[in-house]
C-alpha cells in the first residue's frame, strides 16, 4: 500500500519532470530544497498544456479523472487548456481475475456455481473497475463491472493530497483563488465518492429505464440486483459500436445523422422533461446496437433539475436559439446569476456579438457548441459566477453537439432544438396538471378577494374604536372605501370569468370523457357567460367609471 508521504514524492517527481518545479515551490518551498525531491528540469519544447495532460496521465486514474472534470470548466479555464485536457485517456492495465475473485464471490458465492460461464479476460478496463462478460444459468448474457481491489483507499489518498495542494496554492497564488480551485476539488471529491458506489449507478439505470420505457430506439441496461452490490454491478450485456463510429453504424444499416438526432432528442427529454440527466456523454459511454438502438452506459454521474428550473433552462436554450439577448440575461438572473449594473451593457454587447456572429455565417461552418461555450467565458470575464447545475447542463449539451457534428457534419442544432422545445412548452403549459394547478391558485385568489371586505371592515372598525390612530379626513376615508369596493367587484368578476374558462377547459382536457350533446352545449354556454362578463367589465370600465370620475 502506498503511503501518503510516498505518494507526495511521486507527485513531486512528476511535476519536476514536466517542468512544473515553480508550482511545487509555491505549494511547498522546502520541497524543492530537499534532495529527495530535487530534480533538474530538462528543456521541453512541448506546450505547457500538453505537459499538464501528460503529467496527469502519468500520475494515474485519480488525476486523469480530475483532469477530465477540469475539461468541463469552459467558463474558468483557457480554451487551449480545455482542448488539451479533452485528450485525456485512461491507460489502465487490467487486474488479474484471481485478484477480483474475492469481491465477486462476496456477492455471488463460488463463481463456477453462480454462473454458467464466466469470461476471465476483461472486455473493458477503467480506473475504478473493469468489465467481464458472463452467462447466467438461464442463458442470459451479462456484463459484470467489478471494482479494483483497494481502489477506494488509493483514491482517498490522492483526493486528500489534491485538496491540500489546492488549499496551499490558493493561499499563495491569486489566480488559483480566482478559479476557486478548492471548490473544484471539493466537487471532484464528491463525484469520486459517488462513482465508488455501484449501487448508485444501478439505481440511476433503473430510473432511466423507467423514464424511457415508451421511447423506441433508446436503451439502458437492465440491472440484475441479485448479483450486485456497492463494489460489483451485474447488468444486461449490450453489444454494439461506439456512437462516434460512423462507418460501423452504416455497416449495421443505419444513418449516423438519424442516430445523432435521436441521441440529441434523448438528452433534451432527460433535461427538460424528466429533470434527470446523464452527466458523462462521451463517445465511450454511448453504443449503437446491431438493431439500431442507442444505448447509454456508465451511469454513475447524473444531475437533477427541479421542475421550476427546467422551465428557466428551456427559456435559456430558446433565447440562445432565437438570439434573444434580453431573454437570455433575464433568465440568467432568475437562475441566480448576479450581473452588476455597471457591467450590464457590456455583457449584453458581448453576448449579442457571440450570438450574432454564429447567426451571420453559413450554418454549416458554425459549431454551435463553441457558441454555447463562449457565453460562460463572457460571464467569467466580468467575474460573474454561474450555478453548477447550469454549467453541467451547458457542458452536456456541448458534448452531445460535438458527437452530433462528428457523426454528421450537417447536423443542425437549431433545427433540431426549436420545434422540440416549443412542443415541450405547449405540452407543459396546456397540460391537465398545469390547468389543475392554475384552478387551485384561482380559487385561492377568489377566496382572498372575498375576504377583502371583511379585512377592510375590521381595519376601519379598529380605526374608529381607537385601536389604530390615523389622522385622515373623513371624506378621504369614504373615497378610499368606495374605491376599494369598486376594485374588489372588478377583481371578483374577473376571477369568476377566469375560473369559468379554466373549469370548462378542464372538462375539455379531462381524459376518458365521451362528449354527449348536453355536455358540449354546457361547455359552450360557460364560455359565452365568461365572454359576456368580460365584455360587461370592459364597458363598465371604459364608459360608466369614466363618467363618474
Amino acid at each position: 500500500m502506498v503511503t501518503r508521504l510516498t505518494r507526495y514524492k511521486q507527485i513531486a517527481d512528476v511535476m519536476m519532470n514536466y517542468g512544473f518545479g515553480i508550482v511545487l515551490d509555491e505549494i511547498d518551498p522546502e520541497a524543492t530544497r530537499r534532495k529527495v525531491f530535487f530534480k533538474k528540469a530538462k528543456p521541453d519544447e512541448r506546450s505547457v498544456y500538453e505537459r499538464i495532460r501528460l503529467g496527469l496521465e502519468e500520475l494515474g486514474p485519480t488525476f486523469v479523472k480530475f483532469g477530465q472534470m477540469l475539461a468541463s470548466q469552459t467558463d474558468r479555464l483557457p480554451p487551449e487548456m480545455i482542448k488539451e485536457l479533452r485528450k485525456l485517456h485512461e491507460h489502465v492495465k487490467p487486474v488479474p481475475f484471481e485478484e477480483l475473485r474475492p469481491t465477486i464471490e462476496s456477492y455471488t458465492g463460488p463463481v463456477e456455481e453462480a454462473f454458467a460461464y464466466f469470461e476471465k479476460k476483461p472486455i473493458a478496463a477503467a480506473s475504478i473497475g473493469q468489465v467481464h462478460r458472463a452467462v447466467l444459468h438461464d442463458g442470459t448474457i451479462v456484463a459484470i463491472k467489478i471494482q479494483r481491489p483497494d481502489i477506494g483507499d488509493k483514491i482517498a489518498t490522492d483526493t486528500v493530497i489534491i485538496e491540500n495542494m489546492a488549499s496551499r496554492l490558493e493561499k499563495v497564488n491569486p489566480m488559483a483563488k480566482a478559479y476557486n480551485l478548492t471548490g473544484l476539488v471539493g466537487d471532484f471529491t464528491k463525484m469520486m465518492r459517488k462513482e465508488l458506489d455501484y449501487v448508485t449507478e444501478g439505481k440511476n439505470a433503473d430510473i432511466f429505464r423507467r423514464n424511457f420505457r415508451d421511447k423506441k430506439g433508446i436503451k439502458f441496461p437492465k440491472i440484475y440486483w441479485e448479483y450486485s452490490g456497492s463494489k460489483m454491478l451485474t447488468m444486461e450485456y449490450i453489444e454494439g459500436v461506439r456512437v462516434d463510429n460512423a462507418d460501423g453504424i452504416r455497416i449495421y444499416g443505419y444513418e449516423p445523422k438519424e442516430i445523432a438526432s435521436r441521441g440529441f432528442s434523448a438528452y433534451l427529454k432527460m433535461i427538460f422533461e424528466d429533470g434527470f440527466f446523464h452527466l458523462d456523454p462521451h463517445p465511450g459511454n454511448l453504443r449503437v446496437t446491431p438493431y439500431g438502438d442507442l444505448s447509454f452506459l456508465d451511469l454513475g454521474a447524473v444531475a437533477i433539475i427541479r421542475p421550476e428550473r427546467r422551465d428557466l433552462f428551456i427559456r435559456l436554450l430558446l433565447a440562445i436559439i432565437d438570439n434573444d439577448v434580453d431573454m437570455l440575461i433575464e433568465t440568467f438572473q432568475k437562475l441566480g446569476v448576479t450581473i452588476k449594473e455597471e457591467y450590464m451593457e457590456d455583457v449584453k454587447d458581448e453576448i449579442y456579438y457571440t450570438l450574432f456572429d454564429s447567426e451571420s455565417v453559413d450554418i454549416s461552418s458554425v459549431n454551435p457548441g463553441e457558441t454555447i461555450e463562449e457565453i460562460p467565458r463572457v460571464l467569467n470575464k466580468y467575474d460573474i459566477k454561474i450555478p453548477d447545475t447550469l454549467m453541467s447542463l451547458l457542458k452536456v449539451i456541448v458534448m452531445v453537439l460535438d458527437i452530433g457534428v462528428k457523426l454528421s457534419p450537417d447536423f443542425n442544432f437549431y433545427e433540431e432544438s426549436r420545434p422540440y422545445l416549443r412542443e415541450i412548452i405547449e405540452h407543459r403549459y396546456l397540460s391537465k396538471k398545469r390547468l389543475k394547478r392554475s384552478t387551485s391558485s384561482m380559487l385561492d385568489g377568489i377566496d382572498g378577494v372575498l375576504k377583502l371586505p371583511k379585512i377592510i371592515s375590521r381595519t376601519l372598525n379598529n380605526i374608529s374604536t381607537g385601536n389604530i390612530h390615523v389622522d385622515i379626513v373623513a371624506d378621504d376615508v369614504k373615497e378610499l372605501s368606495h374605491t376599494i369596493e369598486q376594485a374588489s367587484d372588478k377583481m371578483v368578476l374577473g376571477l369568476v370569468a377566469s375560473a369559468l374558462v379554466i373549469g370548462a377547459s378542464l372538462v375539455i382536457f379531462s381524459a376518458d370523457i365521451e362528449y354527449t350533446s348536453w355536455l358540449l352545449y354546457f361547455t359552450i354556454v360557460v364560455y359565452v357567460i365568461a365572454f359576456a362578463l368580460g365584455i360587461a367589465m370592459l364597458v363598465k370600465f371604459l364608459f360608466y367609471d369614466k363618467k363618474k370620475r
